[in-house]
């Protein structure tokens, strides 16, 4: 035990000789570690983060436990949406886990912030009504039915509905996650070190604002899940509470902005970030915004955070998500045949049992040069 806990000091100590930011605790490193964030000396070694999100580790243990499961979730989602993509959100094993990326402000590091943000707010408040903090719970507020709000029902059917079609026997109940406090966390955990740690103020300003709009994803995808009472399976009372739905739609929402994400530059003497070209629309609260560009994310070139597309596997399907005349940027492919053995031709045969054939299948696969 005393030589784990060396080595993660050890490689912690490692961290703090380069840049890094809190999104370290998404290394390999630093997972399956909860039971160290209840120990003060663990948390005080953690001099990636600063000083405020230390001290939120050792009197928050458990938060910060599930704050850095928050972060493992929005790692996997940004894979998951970026899979087909020349930049598939590659992870360095290193202490920048995003690579240099992260020091230039594409649409690709806004995903992320907006991203991250919105992990941990939804984690949080999905945590809160599951009863596992005891700094909060169900949330018990009764706020205004958004026109076209999501009302899932226990039958799993989802419909559209206003308002005023169910005003008649509503009422509110159930446990509701409590999005108020996850997006407390959020704020706290994630904006305020904005401020200690980031000088240039459009950076500052930029960095802010993309997890803010994450954070107002989350918000506008909220559902209310109904269970129905009455005699006979009638539904004439129907008791609704408020519930956030799959990451992954999150993730869908948030990949959306990133495609439409602005381009922005500071005006000094209004003090405001507005679009870089007169010709680009004007942003929102929840619109993703940057200042550089994305690189071709072709060729591998670690000083801003590109690993290149080459030995990726593709498709040869044309100018497609993941196709190979996209992602291999005109390097062109080469072709590997797999022949592997399956089951094939399976019968059930009383009783009670599945006979199968074996049978030879031959797979192309396609890889960049």
């Amino acid at each position: 035990m005393f030589l784990l806990h060396y080595q993660q000091l050890l490689f912690i100590t490692i961290i703090t000789n380069s840049y890094a930011f809190w999104w370290s605790l998404g290394l390999p490193s630093f997972q399956n570690l909860n039971q160290s964030f209840e120990e003060k000396q663990f948390c005080s070694s953690l001099t990636f983060l600063t000083y405020e999100q230390r001290l939120y580790c050792q009197t928050n243990p458990k938060i910060f436990s599930i704050i850095n499961r928050s972060l493992r979730m929005a790692i996997d989602e940004c894979q998951y949406q970026f899979r087909n993509q020349r930049w598939n959100c590659s992870l360095f094993n290193q202490p920048q886990i995003f690579g240099k990326l992260i020091l230039r402000k594409t649409p690709e590091t806004a995903f992320i912030y907006a991203l991250t943000s919105a992990a941990v707010m939804h984690n949080i408040a999905k945590a809160c009504s599951k009863g596992e903090l005891i700094e909060c719970g169900c949330d018990k507020s009764q706020p205004k039915i958004p026109t076209g709000t999501m009302f899932k029902y226990h039958s799993n059917a989802i419909t559209s509905s206003s308002s005023s079609s169910l005003n008649d026997g509503f009422e509110w109940g159930g446990c509701s996650d409590d999005l108020k406090f996850g997006r407390n966390v959020s704020m706290s955990f994630i904006d305020k070190q904005e401020t200690l740690i980031t000088r240039r103020q459009i950076v500052r300003m930029i960095n802010l604002h993309n997890n803010e709009a994450g954070r107002q994803i989350v918000e506008r995808n909220i559902q209310l899940t109904c269970k129905c009472h009455g005699v006979s399976g009638s539904c004439t009372l129907r008791v609704c509470w408020r519930t956030l739905p799959d990451f992954r739609l999150i993730g869908s929402e948030l990949r959306t902005k990133y495609s439409s994400a602005t381009q922005v530059q500071f005006n000094r003497r209004l003090n405001i970030l507005k679009p870089r070209k007169n010709s680009q629309k004007l942003f929102n609260t929840t619109d993703l915004i940057h200042i550089h560009m994305s690189p071709s994310f072709c060729e591998k070139n670690l000083r801003i955070g590109s690993l290149g597309t080459q030995g990726r596997e593709c498709n040869l399907t044309i100018n497609e998500s993941g196709s190979c005349s996209i992602l291999c940027c005109d390097r062109g492919y080469e072709t590997i045949l797999y022949t592997i053995e399956e089951d094939c031709d399976c019968q059930f045969h009383w009783c009670c049992e599945v006979r199968c054939k074996r049978c030879i299948k031959k797979i192309e696969k396609h890889f960049c040069k």
